[in-house]
């Protein structure tokens, strides 16, 4: 067999791989919380959960936080709001 077709061979068997065939999605969520750290802990808990209800893996290194804000009325009961975004690995 040539070079040719062992490369021709191995490019074929790369491309029908699933790991080939996975997808990689950028979630986004928002959660509420009595302070930073709950409201982050919340927000990531969804997007865990959301990947791995989809039958992805989701990659804790890559969540960040998009934005957040604390409520100035006092009577809020979870006054810090917070939106992130992980990425996801999806099966092909």
């Amino acid at each position: 067999m040539t070079k040719l077709h062992a490369l021709m061979i191995a490019s074929c068997l790369c491309a029908f791989s699933p790991l080939a065939l996975a997808e990689t999605v950028n979630l986004t969520n928002s959660a509420d919380g009595a302070n930073r750290e709950a409201g982050i802990a919340a927000v990531k808990k969804k997007l865990q959960d959301a990947c791995t209800d989809r039958k992805g893996s989701p990659d804790a290194a890559s969540f960040e936080v998009v934005f957040e804000k604390t409520s100035d009325n006092p009577n809020v009961p979870k006054p810090y709001y917070v939106d992130g975004r992980m990425k996801c690995e999806l099966p092909g």
